[in-house]
């Protein structure tokens, strides 16, 4: 599916239902769970761009979540939704990367989580060019030639979304597995190898490039 991928951590009070709303009003595909075990479940099964996770006075514990994504080196953004302001300052202390108070207005989610997308890519626009004629949409996660849609498929697309994250670097084949698989996925490196290959004949031979000992590298 070409649109961001959001998992909402809810309450059992149901206070984001409006924001929930929101996200899908603004074409985001939407998960929605309500307790730890849930959502750790659908990060084991799904990929995601952006976890949403809800905190208030009764569900402080999901600090020690947010350790432990981080401990485990989950890359995905991280935005708390809370219900008082006292705690914004614990949410950023345990490791998140936005956080916003439960009555802010459709605008402004909206534009606070596009800012979170662009800083993971290190952009101030929705797109970035990989040649003077080839851009790809980091919203849509589409890839055009010419402003004419490519279609690259499923991995493709998330292996050139996951390069272009770390664009200056190389990524190991592992990390660049971990990052494009699930967690439940029995995927093997040789399946890298074929994607890359596929965007390579469909977007250029350059655009990637391969190291034996370091791994892959976006070559924009």
């Amino acid at each position: 599916m070409n649109t961001l991928r959001i998992l909402v951590l809810e309450s059992d009070d149901n206070l984001n239902f409006q924001i929930i709303e929101i996200l899908k009003n603004n074409d985001f595909y939407v998960d929605v769970c309500t307790n730890n075990s849930e959502f750790l479940e659908c990060i084991y099964n799904n990929l995601y761009d952006l976890y949403l996770i809800n905190i208030n006075e009764k569900s402080l514990p999901r600090f020690q979540l947010i350790q432990l994504l981080n401990e485990y080196k989950d890359m995905t953004m991280k935005m708390v939704i809370a219900s008082i302001p006292n705690i914004i300052k614990p949410s950023f202390l345990s490791g998140c990367d936005e956080c916003i108070i439960k009555n802010i207005d459709e605008q402004e989610i909206i534009l606070r989580i596009k800012a979170l997308i662009r800083r993971q890519f290190k952009v101030y626009s929705d797109s970035i060019y990989l040649k003077n004629n080839i851009e790809y949409e980091i919203f849509t996660k589409k890839v055009l030639i010419n402003k004419n849609e490519v279609m690259l498929g499923e991995k493709p697309l998330l292996i050139l979304d996951y390069l272009l994250k770390f664009r200056g670097y190389f990524v190991s084949s592992e990390d660049l597995e971990n990052g494009v698989y699930p967690a439940n996925s029995s995927s093997k490196n040789g399946s890298i190898r074929f994607h890359i290959h596929k965007i390579r004949q469909l977007i250029g031979n350059d655009i990637i490039v391969s190291n034996r000992t370091n791994g892959y590298k976006i070559n924009i």
